[in-house]
């Protein structure tokens, strides 16, 4: 019997294959490593990426996630304190 994360594996790879997911320019984060990249190259089974600070990686597709957000984009939040409700710069890491 196959567990979840063979399952979400294989998901993952299919999508892949299908080109619906992993595309050129899309921004991943390599899961171990947690390095951000614009993706550059596909391969296979494999992307090449590239760091806002020009550092090139490979990373395989089981490894990589999309993310949903412009490399090192500054966040806001919203704290609420005795009822007024404050906003405040996050630096991104």
């Amino acid at each position: 019997m196959k567990n979840f994360k063979d399952l979400k594996e294989q998901a993952v790879r299919q999508q892949y294959r299908k080109k619906e997911s992993f595309t050129e320019g899309q921004v991943v984060m390599h899961v171990k490593t947690g390095e951000k990249g614009k993706i550059i190259r596909t391969g296979p089974n494999y992307v090449i990426c590239v760091t806002e600070s020009n550092d090139m990686f490979r990373a395989w597709v089981r490894d990589i996630r999309e993310v949903n957000e412009v490399i090192n984009k500054p966040r806001r939040t919203l704290f609420f304190t005795h009822g007024q409700a404050n906003t405040f710069n996050i630096r991104a890491s």
